[in-house]
């Protein structure tokens, strides 16, 4: 007798404690039901975390990338130097999609909204907060003039500072530059960004 009363309490212990582990199981498979709903809800109302576009913060520090040729460590194409890949990203370009002229386009409107950023302060630069274009000049960074030129960003703003176009700037380096071997590379500059529609003050 006394042995069917432990059994019977056992099962009914046990039973009790299935009924209980149920109910447990039971909200915890709710809980995480309710987190799932929550967190797909969210997704889906929720601003993807995308970077602004354009992202002008790319253009941050352009200078020291211009002045020094820093290299692109992860190159794209053609595009071998980092100040293209902070332009390219700060215009939001699509390499595989965006046509010659898409990024032309992109990145000029990126350079005109920005202009009063793209300015530089350098020991080796005579314009203070000069035109970054200028100061490629005084680098002799042939890419970069070929890059703004393919690219058709403005080329005509006058510094406050000195008073001058780039083309008002480069054809003052060229007479600094009377009979030295930067002359010759000077006026490579002067003919293609005049080409490319550079205009000296007097003509604007």
């Amino acid at each position: 007798m006394k042995t069917m009363k432990i059994l019977f309490a056992t099962i009914l212990l046990l039973q009790t404690t299935y009924s209980f582990a149920q109910r447990t199981m039971k909200k915890q498979i709710l809980f995480l039901l309710f987190l799932f709903s929550t967190s797909f809800v969210f997704s889906q109302t929720a601003e993807p975390e995308t970077s602004p576009c354009p992202n002008p913060k790319k253009l941050r520090a352009m200078c020291g990338m211009v002045g020094d040729w820093t290299k692109d460590f992860e190159p794209q194409g053609k595009y071998e130097y980092l100040y293209q890949r902070r332009f390219l990203e700060a215009a939001c370009v699509d390499l595989e999609k965006d046509s010659k002229e898409e990024i032309s386009k992109k990145i000029s409107q990126v350079w005109i909204e920005n202009e009063d950023k793209l300015i530089c302060n350098n020991t080796q630069f005579d314009v203070g907060n000069g035109n970054i274009i200028k100061f490629a000049v005084v680098k002799n960074f042939d890419t970069f003039i070929v890059d703004i030129i393919d690219w058709k960003v403005n080329l005509n703003k006058v510094d406050e500072t000195d008073g001058r176009t780039v083309l008002d700037y480069v054809k003052y380096q060229m007479e600094k530059a009377k009979g030295t071997s930067l002359k010759k590379k000077l006026k490579f500059y002067y003919s293609s960004l005049k080409s490319a529609g550079a205009k000296h003050k007097s003509e604007l």
